[in-house]
């Protein structure tokens, strides 16, 4: 990851972060080959002469799609023949059209998660509209961060403007491309293209996003070691931009292990629990130098502990095997530390995070109490 430092430029400064440019763009224009036609032909022409032509046809596709696919980009037709073409395949379910002119494999595509679907169509972009900035979520993918994956809808893109503020929906598609207005553009280079900096892509995200997919955000920004203040550098439009960057700047914690950990405690933030403080270690009697540290934990009157522990799948593993050793770490480990004077051990995961009711029932069962 790149060290947060380098992603403060002075205005209207170019910094590039990563390995540039790419020269390989011409590579999916196909400009080098023309389109294939089909002769006139009679009945004395070889079928095997018309199998060749359309394999040839086939294969140009191909190598377009495997050059994407290997530098994770879409492709992007050179003409409207092969634009035909590839349309066809669409229709077939054989490919995925993201964006406006952009294919990529089905099964390519279902395979990326959607951060980093957002990523290979903002670099596709990148190489098609050269001077165009991306902004908020568009420009948070190609950064580093911890980010929701619900802030990355496949049909949305959003773009900087130093002019206006707008929103277009292509009617055939449903697509909608969003413009920014960014004051004084601070532009930053990241993999080869032109984003926001760190700093104003943080702050528009804060003032549109929901502050439980913001705080992950604001927590990875700030165990990086980006000073979220800096965000105050920025005029706000109204109150409640305002009363957002407030907010975040607030409760953002460095501390936090991961995305899902901070997206608990925004929901516990918004239902007006008592803050707990975050990784919290207990002596760890397997390794000394290593100590147990529970995601949560409250300190509560009359001696009372109770410990939260986020349990996100990848802690589970994938297999029954993995999971059955994880359950018997978990029970080992919540033994020690119910022994170490824990008195309530309360254990949570995503779903209840997403459905907050189960979660707030979870806190309220184990005697959390509610500031406001």
């Amino acid at each position: 990851m790149s060290t947060v430092s380098h992603l403060q430029p002075s205005i209207a400064s170019m910094v590039t972060i990563g390995d540039g440019a790419h020269p390989e763009t011409a590579i999916f224009q196909a400009r080098h080959t023309p389109p294939y036609t089909l002769p006139r032909v009679d009945c004395a022409t070889p079928i095997a002469f018309l199998i060749v032509n359309c394999m040839k046809k086939d294969t140009r596709i191909e190598h377009l799609l495997d050059e994407a696919e290997q530098h994770g980009l879409c492709a992007i037709a050179a003409d409207d023949n092969q634009r035909r073409r590839l349309a066809r395949r669409v229709e077939s379910g054989e490919l995925v059209n993201p964006h406006p002119g952009l294919y990529i494999r089905a099964d390519v595509w279902n395979e990326l998660n959607p951060t980093k679907r957002k990523r290979a169509m903002v670099r596709t972009l990148a190489r098609i509209h050269l001077d165009r900035v991306f902004a908020a979520e568009s420009a948070v993918c190609m950064f580093d961060l911890e980010q929701p994956y619900d802030i990355h809808p496949d049909n949305e893109l959003t773009i900087a403007s130093p002019s206006r503020s707008g929103i277009r929906v292509f009617a055939k598609t449903g697509f909608i491309k969003r413009t920014l207005y960014v004051p004084n553009m601070q532009a930053v280079s990241v993999n080869g293209v032109h984003v926001t900096s760190l700093a104003r892509t943080l702050f528009d995200c804060a003032r549109i996003l929901p502050f439980e997919c913001m705080l992950p955000i604001a927590d990875s920004a700030a165990k990086a070691g980006f000073d979220m203040a800096s965000l105050t550098q920025f005029p706000t439009a109204h109150f409640n931009e305002a009363n957002n960057i407030a907010r975040l700047l607030t409760y953002t914690d460095p501390l936090s292990d991961n995305g899902g950990e901070s997206r608990a405690r925004a929901v516990m933030i918004a239902g007006g629990y008592m803050l707990p403080h975050l990784q919290y270690p207990f002596p760890n009697p397997d390794n000394p130098a290593f100590p147990l540290r529970v995601d949560f934990i409250w300190f509560l009157p009359g001696d009372v502990t109770v410990v939260g522990e986020y349990d996100g799948m990848a802690k589970y593993g994938n297999t029954w095997t993995e999971v059955n050793t994880h359950v018997t770490k978990q029970c080992k480990r919540d033994a020690y530390l119910r022994k170490r004077g824990v008195t309530t051990i309360v254990h949570f995961s995503f779903d209840d995070v997403i459905h907050r009711e189960l979660l707030y029932r979870k806190l309220d069962d184990a005697g959390i109490p509610r500031m406001h």
